[in-house]
């Protein structure tokens, strides 16, 4: 998964939507910020679970007669300048930009459920102590505490302890995917696909 670099990832996001194969465009788009001194200006939604709005895909492939579509997240500081590289490389490479959006934020939904005390406590700071920038919406937790089922976990299924929650994480763009990277790796959390907002 590729990572977002803190200098440049930094401002208000664009979509850029492309139309060609991923790897040419990702090696032409990471080549020409690479080249400015820009690198990690953008990032591809592909590598971070980013989820296709199904209405307007549905309407590039159908005025296209494409399914190769790239989604292209860049920073407003270069995303004139990828803009206009990718309108002048068109004649000479198979890859088309196809549209620009103003992306307003982004949102995913979580799930998660611990059967130890620790486990739960350590989940409820992770959601409820959210990076800079973050918020949470809708956020449930369900928390069962049974003293008398304290070690009899193999002969019966009354547990001393459950916590289950669920919610909705948004903020901005680089944000937002920064902290579904990190949840990805914890085993007790169930993540949505990632959703943007358009201004």
């Amino acid at each position: 998964m590729q990572a977002i670099e803190d200098r440049h990832m930094t401002g208000r996001c664009w979509e850029l939507v492309v139309e060609g194969h991923f790897d040419l465009i990702k090696g032409f788009v990471v080549g020409f910020l690479e080249g400015k001194g820009m690198g990690g200006a953008a990032l591809f939604a592909q590598e971070h679970h980013v989820k296709h709005d199904p209405e307007i895909k549905h309407i590039f492939c159908t005025l296209t007669g494409q399914e190769d579509l790239v989604r292209v997240l860049a920073d407003e500081s270069v995303c004139q300048l990828l803009q206009d590289a990718l309108a002048n490389v068109h004649d000479a490479l198979p890859l088309k930009l196809l549209a620009a959006r103003d992306v307003a934020g982004a949102q995913f939904g979580f799930i998660y459920e611990a059967l130890a005390q620790e486990l739960g406590d350590e989940l409820k700071g992770l959601f409820t102590n959210l990076p800079e920038g973050l918020s949470i919406v809708g956020y449930e937790v369900e928390e069962n505490v049974a003293p008398e089922g304290k070690g009899i976990e193999a002969h019966a299924p009354l547990r001393e302890y459950g916590s289950k929650a669920r919610g909705k994480i948004t903020g901005a763009v680089k944000g937002v995917i920064e902290f579904h990277d990190k949840l990805e790796e914890h085993p007790l959390v169930a993540l949505e696909g990632i959703l943007l907002e358009f201004r």
